[in-house]
């Protein structure tokens, strides 16, 4: 399910390390901190293999991240809540480092979104697993600045020139033939040959292919050699950059016109505290009080 509705090269990759994950908990009747550790390190395993180059900075660094954690402190740790604070609380380190690992997202000023996704997930989880209950009015406030949304979703410090191939391409084949390891390892070099950004996995009857391509069409034609197509939906990153960055310029805009106004509101009032005005709500009641201290009081 996971990698049917997988959006993007990082849910392509979630979908591996869920994949990973639960080929090892289907195993245990009974999930413990050593069934975890398992877990972490086939589902980093999987997602690695998955990717065609695997890029550090990303959703697999955090991961990885993670899964060393959980492995060193398996032995000091057998509550599984407090073994999931202390995992989570390492990931979360590992995406505030994705900055100095991706140039492209110290430039933006952002996480990698990816990573942040996966840190909220398994936060998700461990909420999950203690019982919280979720305000979901709340949770589907608009971002703020500095939330995950916001940080890990700007592309206001990214040239379009840096965009080498425009169209990110994705597609499931409904197979209607075998697909080898040697069809999959075909597949990833044809894909090599016309853009990057490139994933590949074969699961049962279906294969979920991720490229950033200046030509879908051929990246089409090639699935089309192995079965049907479904779920395609091609982007073209370069126009969804511009729009962000319309938004970015706009938002900025805006907050510069509220602060302005709010200096020049401090200005106006500034002259009238040093005479020994103040501002009094008509009808909150205070002129009174001050007109009965002998206040001279001035209702504008």
């Amino acid at each position: 399910g996971s990698l049917r509705g997988a959006r993007g090269n990082s849910g392509v990759i979630l979908s591996q390390l869920l994949r990973g994950f639960t080929k090892v908990i289907q195993k245990s009747e009974v999930i413990h901190v050593n069934t975890l550790v398992q877990g972490f390190e086939k589902a980093v395993d999987s997602a690695y293999k998955a990717v065609m180059k695997p890029k550090e900075g990303t959703i697999l660094t955090v991961a990885k991240g993670g899964a060393v954690k959980a492995a060193k402190i398996a032995k000091e740790c057998d509550d599984l809540v407090g073994f999931a604070d202390k995992v989570i609380e390492e990931m979360r380190r590992v995406l505030n480092q994705t900055p100095e690992m991706l140039p492209v997202l110290k430039e933006a000023g952002v996480v990698d979104s990816g990573g942040e996704g996966l840190v909220t997930i398994l936060e998700g989880m461990r909420d999950a697993l203690m019982g919280k209950e979720i305000d979901y009015e709340q949770a589907l406030q608009p971002a703020t600045e500095g939330s995950a949304e916001v940080r890990g979703a700007s592309a206001g410090g990214i040239s379009t020139e840096e965009i080498k191939f425009g169209y990110c391409t994705e597609f499931i084949i409904q197979l209607d033939r075998g697909f080898s390891s040697t069809d999959e390892s075909e597949m990833k070099k044809y894909l090599q040959g016309i853009g990057d950004s490139i994933v590949c996995v074969a699961d049962e009857d279906i294969v979920k292919i991720h490229v950033h391509t200046n030509d879908p069409g051929l990246a089409i034609q090639k699935g089309l050699s192995y079965g049907e197509l479904s779920r395609m939906k091609i982007d073209n990153m370069r126009e969804e950059h511009n729009e962000r960055v319309i938004l970015s310029s706009q938002s900025q805009k805006e907050t510069a016109g509220q602060t302005e106004k709010a200096l020049q509101d401090q200005k106006q009032e500034q002259p009238r505290k040093e005479a020994g005005f103040i501002s009094v709500s008509a009808g909150d009641g205070l002129s009174t009080i001050f007109k009965e201290l002998g206040v001279d009081v001035v209702i504008e």
